[in-house]
């Protein structure tokens, strides 16, 4: 009988560890600091009227989320743009932007970003109820990039269109609206649906699945199917997109705050895009890296 008792004591163990549940959210501490690093590399090709054209991209932004305030589970957040920077090659042309440069005598688009911030507050599951600041931020922004009145004018339109408070919005739920709405367990899943819109619009199903625990740190795995069908406009050229792709990688977060640590996404897109009457052969592949740190 004590064998048998123990037999039975150690399924129900195995049994019980097996099934722990976890609450993966956003919980970020008041008061606390973190860095966070985003980084997408990029490899487009296109056909164009017979003709091929290849196009390398890098983009980064670094920014400093400050938790300032917490009631309900949600946070308010001040979120400053440490660095922002582009580089692009095309048909044996580079151009290379980058905040970090702020020489006044050139046209930088970035250099107004450096140091920038808005306020943000963030949901439990990821979600961004409100964004707020953005209009004062571009003010800040036009104002450093130039000294006529008109121009500061036409450079705030022009930024406008780029960092809204839709956009901002947006851009950051593509990242951090990640968590499930319930407890999990290893090997649950859960779908999260964002919508992206800097130049193409760009709507991401995302299935998440919690493949382990180890040290506090929750792995997840990501696979999502992506849809961009619409019309946008670029540099004054309207243009219409048929895309579809994937995304695929891994996600780890810590269980306790939420903070994402470290991200490697695959993304791949393809189809066809029409510009100026032109039909367009459209297929990109990139890798897209989050990191993310305590600063206090």
């Amino acid at each position: 009988m004590r064998i048998l008792a123990t037999v039975i004591c150690s399924l129900i163990s195995i049994s019980s560890f097996a099934q722990k549940i976890y609450v993966l959210r956003q919980n970020y501490p008041t008061g606390y600091r973190y860095d966070f690093s985003i980084n997408s590399d990029q490899i487009i090709n296109q056909k164009i009227g017979g003709q091929e054209v290849h196009l390398t991209q890098n983009i980064g932004t670094d920014y400093t989320f400050d938790i300032t305030e917490g009631h309900n589970g949600e946070k308010d957040v001040k979120v400053t743009y440490n660095r922002i920077f582009m580089k692009s090659v095309a048909m044996g042309t580079t151009m290379t932007y980058n905040s970090d440069e702020q020489d006044s005598t050139k046209k930088n688009p970035f250099s107004g970003l450096k140091g920038a911030s808005f306020f943000m507050t963030v949901t439990p599951n990821g979600g961004i109820k409100t964004v707020a600041g953005i209009d004062k931020m571009l003010d800040n922004m036009a104002s450093k990039m130039s000294n006529d009145t008109s121009e500061v004018r036409q450079i705030k339109n022009a930024l406008s269109k780029q960092f809204s408070a839709e956009v901002v919005k947006q851009t950051m739920e593509s990242s951090f609206k990640i968590y499930p709405e319930r407890a999990v367990k290893i090997g649950d899943s859960w779908t999260v649906d964002t919508k992206l819109q800097m130049s193409m619009p760009i709507e991401t199903i995302t299935a998440y699945t919690l493949k382990e625990v180890k040290d506090g740190i929750a792995i997840l795995s990501v696979k999502g199917a992506l849809v961009s069908k619409g019309n946008f406009e670029v540099m004054g050229n309207k243009m219409e997109t048929d895309l579809k792709g994937t995304n695929s990688g891994e996600t780890s977060i810590d269980i306790k705050t939420g903070i994402v640590l470290n991200s490697h996404l695959r993304i791949e897109l393809y189809g066809k895009m029409k510009s100026m009457g032109q039909d367009i052969d459209f297929e990109m592949q990139g890798i897209n890296k989050i990191v993310g740190k305590e600063v206090n």
